[in-house]
């Protein structure tokens, strides 16, 4: 599936959401702060499923409403649905700041 020029300014702008987001609460895990997506991918390994539908819900919050939604319909797959979408917005991290 090739990548079409209209995503572009779409993913730029999710990816300034999860990547940068401005005024928004971070997600406190074990007592750490996750401010980002960076930080969520950094501390996934900590997870369990039982937090699946919580971190939906903050990536939600900080605008990414597609892949909360993924992660809903398959909460076991959540750590794979995450780390697919932080490699497919990382190229657009930079050119989104």
């Amino acid at each position: 599936m090739e990548k079409s020029d209209s995503d572009e300014p779409m993913k730029q702008a999710i990816a300034r959401r999860l990547f940068s987001p401005r005024e928004k609460n971070p997600y406190i895990f074990n007592g750490k702060p996750l401010k980002d997506l960076n930080d969520l991918k950094d501390y996934l390994v900590a997870f369990t499923g039982k937090e699946a539908h919580w971190v939906a819900a903050w990536l939600e919050y900080l605008g990414d409403k597609e892949l909360a939604s993924r992660i809903r319909k398959k909460p076991r797959d959540f750590k794979d649905l995450i780390m697919k979408r932080y490699k497919e917005l990382k190229p657009y991290a930079e050119t989104a700041k």
